[in-house]
Order: structure tokens, then sequence, then C-alpha cells
């Protein structure tokens, strides 16, 4: 019992610090913004109060769009068509695939989404690479088909990019407005919510599906939204998520801080990247701002 108490107040003092230290940066950095046009500065706005932005790649028009979407389309039709076992939900397409398609990695490094991200996170950015995935419409109820928040930092930003039609029944992206949050307050001592826990606190009809054509991105902040995939039930999903953070996170889960990537494929990635990209990239090892992440294992 005494054990517990001291380690639940060395965390508490842990995470004192470091929303100090967050807090001390974003005061320091607030001079440095970089400028927003109207849009951008409107989906920076929706994040801070919504907690997401949804939109698509023709309303962002992004000088790479083309050549995401013609990269994804060399890839996906490799990816299984089923799981490879049993209870697998979902499958990752694998760093040399991507690295073949370098265009996938190189989409997320773009000024105006980098920009996005600094006014949002308020401080220079990590780019902590992408998940390129395939959620089966299977029946497991498990891990990110689970209600959630992420634990790594004080502000989070992903976004998703949908790379098929998405219904109800083919396992939407979901998340609850930030301004819910204080309803469920009562969800901790764990990661992971049901359904049926949150319902307890909040009605299902406040929750957002952010169904969608192929194409459809969404902004959200996955530290202080609830969100989950819902589970598809009909049809599988095909995505990208793009994953920023300060370049000093709370901790970081250990399979996803390079995430796929190895120090060596990061090195071939970005041969050809701005000192702006490239300090993004290895954004532990940035001169008087090195840092080590403290790890978390799943």
């Amino acid at each position: 019992m005494l054990n517990r108490g001291l380690r639940k107040i060395k965390r508490e003092a842990s995470l004192l610090q470091s929303s100090l230290s967050y807090k001390w940066r974003l005061l320091q950095h607030i001079k440095k913004l970089p400028a927003l046009n109207p849009t951008n500065q409107s989906i920076v706005e929706a994040l801070r109060k919504e907690g997401a932005f949804i939109t698509s790649l023709q309303a962002l028009s992004l000088p790479m769009n083309e050549q995401l979407l013609d990269a994804a389309k060399a890839i996906l039709p490799n990816n299984p068509k089923s799981p490879a076992f049993e209870d697998q939900y979902v499958y990752h397409v694998n760093s040399a695939e991507i690295i073949k398609n370098s265009e996938i990695f190189l989409w997320g490094l773009q000024e105006r989404l980098f920009d996005i991200a600094e006014n949002y996170l308020g401080v220079p950015v990590a780019y902590r690479g992408l998940f390129f995935q395939k959620d089966f419409a299977n029946e497991q109820q498990v891990h990110t088909r689970l209600w959630h928040k992420d634990p790594e930092d004080h502000r989070l930003l992903k976004i998703a990019v949908y790379l098929n039609d998405v219904n109800p029944e083919s396992g939407p992206f979901e998340y609850i407005p930030k301004h819910f949050n204080s309803q469920l307050s009562p969800l901790k001592r764990k990661l992971l919510f049901s359904d049926v826990e949150v319902a307890e606190h909040l009605d299902p009809s406040n929750w957002v599906s952010c169904t969608g054509l192929a194409g459809t991105v969404v902004f959200f902040d996955s530290h202080h939204v609830f969100h989950r995939g819902k589970m598809p039930l009909k049809s599988h999903r095909d995505a990208i998520f793009f994953n920023y953070h300060s370049r000093q996170p709370i901790k970081v889960f250990s399979d996803h801080w390079k995430a796929p990537f190895s120090p060596d494929e990061l090195l071939l990635l970005s041969k050809t990247l701005s000192p702006r990209q490239k300090a993004s990239v290895f954004w532990w090892e940035n001169g008087a701002e090195s840092f080590q992440p403290k790890l978390m294992a799943r």
C-alpha cells in the first residue's frame, strides 16, 4: 500500500514537472509560431475547441496529394485480403514498402502541415512517422477499437487519411468532442474503455463518427479527445495515420518511437529534407534540445 502511494506521488510529481516545462516552452516559442492563412487557422481553432477537424485532400489542396494517392495505390493491392490469424484485427504496412513509395512519408512533412502542427502544439514539431494500416472486418473489439486517450504528450496531433470509402459499417474513426471531457472525467485508472462504460457517462448520440469518401482527412488531438476506430462490420478500412507531438514528450510507446522505421531507414528517407524537416524527423537529437524520452511498453 505504501509503495503504491509512493509510486503515485512520484508519477504526479513527474507529470507536474513535465507540465510546467511544457508551459514554459509555450511561452518561449509563442513569438516564433509561423503565420497561418485563414484555412489553416480554422483547422487550428477547431482542434482547440472541438479536438478534431474533418476535411478532405481535395479541400486541403496540398502539393503532394497526387503523389500520396499514387504511392498508396501501389501498395494497396499487396495488402492481405483477410487476417493472417484469428484474432488479428489490423495489418500494418512494413517500412520497406513505404520506403519504396517514400512519397507517403514525405506527404506528412509538407510545410503547411508543419505550420498547422506547430501552431496547435505551440512548440517545435516532432514528426513521429506514420501507420499505413488495414482494419479488418472481423469481430475483434480490442485495443484501438476501444475508447481511449493517448498519454504520450500534453498535446498530440494525428492526421488520418482514408484510402477507401468509409461508411458506418466499415470502421470509421470516431471521437467525442472536447467539451464533453468533464462528463467523462470518471473514466480513469486504465487506458481502454468499452461502449458500455462510456455510455454510462455520455449518450452515444454525442459520439462523432467520421464517415466519408476516399480522400477524407481527419485532424485530431488524440490526447485531449476520447477516440477509437469503430469495429468494421461488413467491409475493411484502409487509412494512413500521420503523427506529431512536441520534441520533449511525456513518454512514448516503445514500438511507436520511430514507427515504423529504423534509424538507418530514416537517414535514407531524409536525404533531401530541409533543416526544419530533418529536425522534426530526428526530434530526439536536436542539439541543445537533445532528449531521451521515457519509453512505455504495451
